[in-house]
């Protein structure tokens, strides 16, 4: 038979009444606390709803659910609300449901539901129950830091994603005809529970450029391209036909500049010529 493992966490007079029928063998305690059916998961800050057996025609005479030894809510038809009550449940005796709300990773465990009909010789039914909770990672984030060369000869990655439970290892995502070395590490928040992961790798870039991402349970960075080299081998012909017009633009100019320079010096030079000529002769200076 089994009872609750603690009688301090447990309403006094509903616990001597309890004890008093297991001892003198009124009622029984039914239930497993080997094998649990009632299996229950919850999302961090998200509700769950435990069920206990009650039967809808009968008066219910006590529920209530703790966790281990600690007592987290429950109801007895001889005396007020008990406590101490977790603040984040609620019960309804109507349907045997303990509602909780406002998931944390600290709720998770097993838990035992007591429930018991009013009147007497009537068995204390035990359902034995567990919480799982999770919490979901954000979406990780990529990023890279590449050798300043072209092509870079290797690459530093770095992959993180936050508030996740349980913890997860960073998986990178990337063919098997390049080398990466990765290093993960895994950090827990000591109030939510939940838990960064980061893992940082460096790719060898002497197979080219990669398409690469990394992911955290079923959730995935985005494609990154890692070990691209800065200058492709067909150069930037926009860049270079622009270079070049501009180029061939200013030395045209330039030419025609020189040109039409040597032209007015030439010119300035045979109209200096004839009025020597012209002068020579008003004067009737012979040019022979």
């Amino acid at each position: 038979m089994a009872s609750p493992s603690n009688p301090q966490c447990f309403p006094s007079s509903l616990f001597r009444l309890a004890q008093l029928y297991i001892m003198t063998g009124a009622i029984s305690v039914t239930g497993s606390a080997v094998l649990i059916e009632n299996q229950y998961r919850g999302v961090v800050g998200g509700n769950v709803t435990f069920y206990c057996p009650v039967v809808e025609n009968k008066t219910l005479g006590l529920m209530y659910i703790q966790r281990g030894d600690t007592y987290v809510n429950g109801y007895y038809r001889r005396e007020a609300t008990l406590v101490p009550v977790w603040s984040n449940t609620r019960i309804d005796t109507k349907k045997g449901t303990m509602h909780m709300s406002n998931l944390n990773v600290s709720h998770q465990g097993d838990y035992q539901c007591y429930t018991m009909n009013s009147g007497n010789h009537l068995p204390l039914v035990q359902t034995d129950m567990h919480l799982s909770v999770t919490g979901n990672y954000n979406k990780p984030a990529l990023t890279m830091d590449c050798c300043d060369e072209s092509p870079p000869l290797s690459c530093l990655l770095t992959c993180v994603a936050h508030g996740g439970y349980p913890p997860a290892e960073v998986k990178w995502n990337v063919s098997q005809t390049h080398t990466l070395k990765a290093m993960n590490n895994i950090t827990r928040d000591n109030v939510t529970k939940l838990v960064n992961t980061s893992s940082t790798a460096r790719l060898n870039c002497s197979n080219g450029e990669i398409f690469i991402s990394c992911s955290v349970g079923n959730l995935r960075s985005e494609l990154l391209s890692v070990c691209k080299p800065k200058y492709t081998s067909n150069p930037p012909w926009p860049h270079v036909i622009i270079i070049a017009v501009s180029a061939v633009g200013v030395t045209v100019v330039m030419v025609v500049m020189v040109v039409m320079l040597l032209w007015w010096k030439t010119k300035k030079c045979k109209k200096g010529e004839h009025e020597d000529i012209k002068e020579d002769e008003e004067e009737g200076i012979p040019l022979n």
